[in-house]
């Protein structure tokens, strides 16, 4: 059955529209904590949430997205740090490791309701490290993280909440420059003037590349 195509909209069929559902609902929640009026205006001040845990919350949401995409595969997502092959030395915080296992676990075992959950997982068992920004301006992405991931991972994803509408291709070159692998951001977002763009285009390609991966 043939059908006209009207837009760009219209071209996308049911798979791609059952792939951006966990999107919407990501985008949704989390720019409700960043354009709302009464958010916006405490800024930094006593009162707010702290950029730690809004950082915090993006990386948790995509978390559990990426557990969704790879629920058929034997791979894991979680937040945590890769350990050396020795098991004498840990990378930097990983806000999202994509592995196969793990060595150790804090505050997770035996317990139904973990309030950290966070792992240990040994270098070879480690596919993928994303590291999770709320928002990025250009030059603000961070150089060092790539070069003392590498020791454990060769393989470094970015992932933003949210850019600068004007800044998004200079990111993405600043973020290649510095070794990453891949550059992905949910929607872009002008401080200025509030408005927003969602990536669906970005979120589709990101979603692909993580079914690619194996075991």
């Amino acid at each position: 059955m043939s059908r006209k195509v009207v837009n760009k909209q219209e071209a996308r069929g049911v798979g791609d529209r059952l792939d951006l559902e966990p999107y919407h609902q990501m985008c949704e929640v989390l720019w409700y904590w960043r354009i709302d009026d009464f958010i916006r205006g405490l800024g930094q001040k006593e009162g707010g949430i702290l950029a730690f845990v809004r950082g915090l919350h993006f990386s948790a949401q995509l978390i559990y997205a990426i557990r969704d995409i790879i629920s058929k595969k034997d791979l894991k997502a979680n937040w945590g740090h890769l350990l050396d092959r020795a098991g004498e030395y840990c990378s930097r915080e990983c806000d999202i490791i994509i592995h196969k296992g793990e060595r150790n676990q804090w505050n997770g075992q035996q317990r139904k309701d973990p309030v950290m959950d966070f792992k240990f997982v040994r270098q070879d068992k480690a596919i993928i490290v994303i590291s999770c920004k709320s928002y990025l301006r250009s030059g603000a992405v961070d150089k060092d993280y790539v070069r003392c991931l590498n020791p454990y991972c060769k393989k470094i994803w970015l992932f933003a909440e949210c850019c600068e509408p004007k800044h998004v291709k200079a990111i993405k070159q600043q973020a290649h420059d510095a070794g990453y692998q891949n550059f992905w951001y949910l929607y872009q977002w002008s401080r200025e003037t509030t408005s927003r763009e969602r990536n669906e285009t970005g979120w589709l390609d990101f979603v692909k590349k993580i079914r690619s991966l194996k075991a």
